[in-house]
C-alpha cells in the first residue's frame, strides 16, 4: 500500500484522511499550520458596512475566512438578538467565493454566492472582478497572511477596498511536523501534499532546525509531490522541491484524482 503524506490543518483533516484511505493511500497525517482566530480591529468596521448596506461585495478567500467571520460576528451580534439579521444583510450583498469549497460553506450558513473565479484564485478574483468595481466597496475577509495581489489588484481596478483579517495562520506546536520528517527520512512516504505555501513554509522550516533540510528535499525529490494552487507550486521549486501535480481545481479530491493519473492506479 502507498503512503501519502497530509499537510492540511486538523480543521481540513478528518475529511481529507478519509478520502485518501478511500484512494487506497495508508495516510500520514501531520498538520503544518494551526490555524488561531484574530482580533482585528477593523472587523468591527466590516459587521457595520455589511448590517448599514454599505458593501456592494464581499469576498471570501477561504473556507476558514467563512467560518471564523461568522464565528466572530455571531458571537459579537448574539446580544443583541442580530445574527439573522447579519445573514441577511450579507445576502443583499454581491458574495464571491474564491472556489468551491469555500462556496459550500457559505451555502451551508444560508448565505448565497454570486460569483466564483474559473481560476479559483486571487488574480482569478480581480479578472473576474475587474470590469465591475470601479467606484464599488468592496470588503474582503481572509488571513494575516493572504496575498495582496487581491487587495492591490481590485483597488487598480477602481474598487474601494477594506481589508478585515479575521484568522491567522501559526506553527503547529505539537510533534506531528517532527515525526512525519523521520518517516521521510527513511524513504517511507510515496506522495507528499501541500495545501498552500505556509505548509511548505513550516514543514521546511522544521526539517532545517532539526539540521535534515537536504537529505529532506532529496528525499521528497525522489517521490510525488502535489500542491493546490501555482503559489504553493512555487514555494516548492523555490526550495529545490520538483512539482508533479498541480491540480485545475483547488480540492483535495481534484489533488487526489490528478496524481491517480501520474502515478496510474
Amino acid at each position: 500500500m502507498k503512503v501519502i503524506a497530509i499537510t492540511r490543518p486538523k480543521e481540513h483533516l478528518e475529511g481529507s484522511v478519509e478520502l485518501a484511505k478511500s484512494y487506497g493511500y495508508e495516510v500520514i497525517a501531520a498538520p503544518m499550520i494551526e490555524l488561531r482566530e484574530r482580533d482585528d480591529p477593523e472587523f468591527e468596521i466590516f459587521v457595520q458596512h455589511v448590517l448599514g448596506g454599505e458593501a456592494d461585495y464581499v469576498i471570501f478567500t477561504s473556507t476558514n475566512g467563512v467560518r471564523f467571520a461568522l464565528k466572530k460576528a455571531l458571537k459579537a451580534l448574539k446580544k443583541s438578538n442580530c445574527t439573522e439579521k447579519f445573514i441577511d444583510a450579507l445576502n443583499e450583498c454581491k458574495i464571491i467565493a474564491i472556489g468551491p469549497s469555500t462556496q459550500r460553506e457559505l451555502e451551508k450558513h444560508g448565505i448565497d454566492v454570486d460569483g466564483m473565479p474559473r481560476t479559483h484564485s486571487s488574480s482569478g478574483i480581480v479578472s473576474m472582478l475587474a470590469p465591475y468595481v470601479k467606484e464599488k466597496k468592496v470588503e474582503v475577509v481572509r488571513s494575516t497572511q493572504g496575498s495582496q495581489l487581491l487587495v492591490k489588484g481590485l483597488r487598480k481596478n477602481g474598487a474601494f477596498v477594506h481589508e478585515v483579517q479575521v484568522y491567522e495562520i501559526i506553527s503547529p506546536m505539537n510533534g506531528a511536523p517532527r515525526r512525519l520528517i523521520g518517516v521521510a527520512l527513511k524513504g517511507e512516504i510515496d506522495v507528499y501534499t501541500f495545501t498552500s505555501t505556509m505548509t511548505v513554509k513550516n514543514f521546511l522550516t522544521i526539517a532545517e532546525e532539526l539540521g535534515v533540510r537536504h537529505d529532506i528535499i532529496e528525499k521528497m525529490n525522489e517521490r510525488t509531490i502535489a500542491a493546490i494552487g501555482e503559489p504553493t507550486a512555487t514555494a516548492l521549486k523555490k526550495n529545490g522541491v520538483h512539482v508533479d501535480v498541480v491540480p485545475k481545481r483547488f480540492t483535495f479530491k481534484d489533488m487526489l484524482d490528478e496524481i491517480k493519473k501520474v502515478r496510474g492506479s
